[in-house]
């Protein structure tokens, strides 16, 4: 808890019972009262400021300081040039959202009698809010585009993934994995998801986007989720820089999207997956060892070819995991992690993809194999995707954005490192010895982790304004 002087002497940091509730909004209101202020007039404004609980995880110290650095700041206290009002900062904790978050209450009467002038306070708020976002390493509320979760989406995935998660993991492990628009239909159908067109006002042939949605349980109506309500590089417009653009190829695309539409077969059936064996997984290690030293080549402001790297480097994490875990384990928290390099700042994937750093082999072999990729398969992917998980790590230190580089050290730290623990020691060469003696054949579910939501998303404040004031 925090609060003007007056309060915290008699209730510094205690745990509140209704009595002390009633005692300490009387003190807040001590100046009204005193200076004889009608009591139907506006006099109390109310704030809360909330950390989502995809951010990381903030101290009472920390919240301390935030607070009073915000009253400071709006000009509550004794540290501007005018008397101060009486307020009190409440932490509340967790929200059932999940997200961490404080109350604020404060007087809008001076100690003089004077009254704290409210104009324009949201957009000082906020100014306030943005400035504590970038000095607490908080991610900046703007500066990233990720779509967060609603209490809708909670209330129904309580006790699992979010369907939100879940579909973006798939979706971009698909569209990594495709050569081309049509495959990428055929993928997510392939993994079981509702496909449908969004198509272009006026028309019934020219595709402009799409939703997904997982096939509900009986008598449950599907949740559609849109590209971009998934990620913004998740869009039609942002995947199709990634595809070729030819008459052939649109009619297609074009074929696939009518048939999910309409619930009918597959058009163009793709050749059936396989098991992503040793010699498989060599040749596939060395595709990922070309784009990787191509990212050495890339100078660090380059922001479309590196939100390009970024969105085929988080496929083959996301491939992955749907191989091999049951949920949102280590490797597709990982995935979301540099899904954020993907689209940080705002970015909007505009121009094509250069071929030497497309990672569909990888990605497809992992999304099709019809079990999970033996321990020395993974060892040898492992091996490429940590070196080129580096190259994300030094490119966001060169651009000093503190906070990704945090990410993806902590992904390092705590993902990665289990996955890559009680996985073979590998050689640069195949070897003599067998698969076959390799070690038993990892199960879909054995990487399952059951921590809580990853840390890969925004610290905001947020805000909704009522008839007492603000809430921020």
């Amino acid at each position: 808890m925090g609060g003007s002087p007056l309060i915290m002497s008699w209730y510094d940091d205690v745990q509140l019972n209704e009595e002390a509730a009633v005692g300490i909004a009387r003190e807040v209101d001590l100046n009204r009262r005193m200076l004889g202020f009608d009591a139907d007039a506006k006099h109390i404004w109310h704030c809360s400021l909330s950390i989502p609980y995809q951010d990381r995880e903030v101290t009472d110290q920390e919240w301390s300081d935030i607070v009073q650095r915000f009253m400071d700041e709006m000009d509550f206290t004794e540290a501007g040039a005018k008397a101060p009002c009486q307020w009190v900062a409440v932490h509340h904790g967790r929200s059932t959202k999940g997200n961490d978050h404080i109350h604020i209450m404060a007087s809008t009467i001076r100690e003089d009698g004077t009254k704290w002038a409210d104009g324009n306070d949201f957009s000082r708020a906020q100014k306030v809010a943005r400035g504590i976002e970038k000095d607490f390493n908080f991610i900046q509320l703007g500066n990233h585009s990720e779509r967060w979760l609603q209490q809708g989406e909670l209330v129904r995935d309580s006790t699992r993934e979010p369907t939100r998660f879940a579909l973006e993991r798939t979706a971009r492990a698909c569209a990594v994995a495709a050569d081309t628009e049509a495959q990428f239909v055929r993928l997510m159908r392939r993994a079981k998801l509702l496909v449908h067109p969004r198509f272009a006002a006026g028309t019934d042939s020219v595709v402009t986007g799409y939703s997904v949605a997982e096939r509900p349980p009986k008598g449950m109506r599907p949740l559609w989720f849109g590209g971009g309500k998934l990620a913004q590089d998740l869009t039609l417009p942002s995947l199709r820089t990634r595809w070729p653009d030819t008459p052939g190829s649109a009619q297609e695309a074009s074929e696939e999207w009518m048939a999910a539409k309409r619930h009918r077969r597959i058009v163009h059936p793709d050749a059936p997956g396989a098991v992503l064996d040793e010699e498989t997984a060599r040749r596939l290690a060395g595709e990922l060892r070309q784009v990787r030293r191509r990212l050495v080549s890339i100078a660090p402001e380059d922001q479309q070819t590196w939100a390009h790297a970024a969105r085929e480097a988080s496929g083959v994490y996301a491939a992955w995991s749907l191989a091999t875990e049951d949920g949102q384990g280590p490797l597709g928290r990982t995935a979301r992690v540099l899904a954020r390099s993907a689209h940080r700042n705002g970015v909007k994937i505009t121009a094509p993809l250069q071929a030497p750093l497309r990672t569909s082999g990888t990605t497809a072999f992992l999304l099709a194999a019809t079990q999970a990729p033996s321990p020395i398969a993974q060892a040898l992917i492992m091996n490429q995707m940590l070196q080129m998980t580096q190259a994300f790590y030094e490119m966001h230190q060169a651009n000093q954005e503190l906070r990704e580089t945090q990410l993806i050290n902590d992904a390092f730290e705590h993902h990665l490192s289990v996955v890559a623990e009680p996985l073979p020691e590998v050689v640069a060469a195949p070897s003599t010895r067998s698969t076959s003696h390799a070690g038993p054949v990892r199960d879909r579910g054995t990487l399952r982790e059951t921590q809580g939501p990853t840390a890969t998303m925004r610290a905001g404040v947020e805000h909704i304004r009522d008839e007492h004031g603000m809430e921020l």
